[in-house]
C-alpha cells in the first residue's frame, strides 16, 4: 500500500513511519521540519515531503503531485499549554490551524487520490484529552475533538473508503518528553490503569491495524489507546 504520514518525521508520525515501513508498504512522509524530515528519510529511505499543512496552496500542489494511494494518516499536530484568563489568541490560532484546518486540509485534497475502496483507509489523530477535559491545554481538546466529528462525518460522507481515529494518552515521545522528567513519569503512569505510561510505538500499532485487511469492518470509530486512562477512576 501507498501511504502519506504528516508530521511524519518524528514521535508517533516516525514510529508509524518506520512500522509500515517495515510490512513493505510504501511510505510518504510529510514533515514542515526539515532538519527531522532528512533524519527520517536517513533511517527510513522512504519518500519525503517538506512542506507546512497549514499552506492550503502546498498541500493542495503536494497530492496533485503524487500518484494514488491508499491511506492517509493525518497524524501532525501541535499543543499550546495555556489556561483561559492568560491565553494568546494568535498562538491559539496556530493550535487551529494546525490540528484541525491541517487535517482538513490535506483530507480535502488528498480525496482525488485515494482509491474508491474499502481498503483505502484515513486515520486521523484525536486525543485522550478530547475526553477528559483537561484544564490548561487551550485550544488543544477543542480541536480534536472536533476532529472525533468530522472522524464520524466523513465516514459517511466518504464511504467506501474508511475513516477512523486513533487517540493516545499519555505517550511519551520527542515532544512530551518534558512532561516526564524526574518523578513527573511516575505520578503520571500511577494515574493509568495500566500502571505505564505508553510510547510511540504502542498508537503506531494500532494503526497499522486499522490500515490492514483485519480492520475491514471498522468505520467511523473512535479508539483510545490510552492504558485504560479515559475509562474513569477505579477508585470510585
Amino acid at each position: 500500500m501507498r501511504i502519506v504520514i504528516t508530521g511524519g518525521a518524528q514521535g508517533i508520525g516516525f514510529a508509524t513511519a518506520e512500522i509500515l515501513s517495515q510490512e513493505n508498504h510504501d511510505i510518504v512522509v510529510v514533515d514542515k521540519n526539515s532538519d527531522t524530515l532528512k533524519k527520517a528519510k536517513e533511517k527510513l529511505g522512504c519518500e519525503t515531503v517538506n512542506i507546512d499543512i497549514t499552506n492550503e496552496h502546498d498541500v493542495s500542489e503536494f497530492f496533485e503531485s503524487i500518484s494514488e494511494i491508499d491511506a492517509l494518516v493525518n497524524n501532525a499536530g501541535i499543543w499550546i499549554q495555556e489556561h483561559l484568563s492568560e491565553m494568546s489568541l494568535a498562538k491559539q490560532q496556530e493550535v487551529v490551524d494546525v490540528n484541525l484546518m491541517g487535517t482538513l486540509y490535506c483530507t480535502k485534497h488528498a480525496l482525488p487520490r485515494i482509491k474508491k475502496t474499502s481498503s483505502s483507509v484515513i486515520i486521523n489523530l484525536t486525543s485522550a484529552a478530547a475526553k477528559t477535559n483537561s484544564p490548561g491545554l487551550g485550544l488543544y481538546a477543542a480541536t480534536k475533538a472536533a476532529i472525533e466529528t468530522l472522524t464520524r462525518q466523513w465516514a459517511l460522507e466518504l464511504s467506501p473508503i474508511r475513516v477512523n481515529a486513533v487517540g493516545p494518552g499519555l505517550i511519551m515521545t520527542e515532544g512530551t518528553a518534558e512532561n516526564y522528567r524526574g518523578k513527573a513519569r511516575e505520578l503520571r503512569a500511577n494515574a493509568v490503569p495500566l500502571k505505564r505510561v505508553g510510547d510511540a510505538s504502542d498508537i503506531a500499532d494500532v494503526i497499522k491495524f486499522l490500515i490492514s485487511g483485519e480492520a475491514r469492518y471498522v468505520n467511523g470509530q473512535i479508539l483510545y489507546i490510552d492504558g485504560g486512562l479515559t475509562a474513569g477512576s477505579a477508585g470510585r
